[in-house]
């Protein structure tokens, strides 16, 4: 009797454990949507705290979404981010560079508040390079012009 109770506990909790995976893996899907806003112009809007694993969800994932939806101008959102970390920082920052390799014509970053950006120029990543404005509204006013 001992032996099938076990069993069934260990068997429980292998099911248990594969339910939150799953359930995880489409909550990660769910947070990091590509917004179409116009004609191959799109936000990816970061919301919530960043990780190493939900950044590289976005390198693997996401990148290859805004390519299949042939994207040209990206706006990526940091206006809905708590937190992050440092790994995750600079998977983020290193997006831009596999957006222009892939043939992304721009890349607009917006809402890095100023915690954020100090914590990257800190952690020395250089995103001088990288077109920054405040909201979404003022990357898109630009992108027009």
């Amino acid at each position: 009797m001992d032996i099938s109770i076990t069993e069934t506990v260990i068997v429980f909790e292998q099911v248990k454990d594969e339910i939150i995976k799953k359930a995880q893996q489409e909550v990660l899907k769910l947070s990091v949507p590509v917004v179409p806003i116009q004609d191959k112009t799109a936000v990816l809007p970061l919301i919530g705290s960043i990780d190493s694993e939900r950044a590289e969800y976005i390198l693997e994932n996401v990148i290859l979404k805004i390519i299949e939806m042939k994207i040209e101008y990206l706006i990526v959102d940091f206006s809905g981010i708590l937190n992050i970390d440092t790994i995750a920082e600079r998977y983020l920052f290193g997006i831009y560079s596999v957006l222009r390799l892939q043939g992304i014509e721009e890349v607009m970053m917006t809402g890095i508040r100023p915690e954020l950006a100090q914590t990257v120029v800190r952690n020395g990543i250089d995103f001088s390079s990288i077109k920054t404005y405040a909201t979404v509204k003022q990357a898109i006013e630009t992108q027009k012009s």
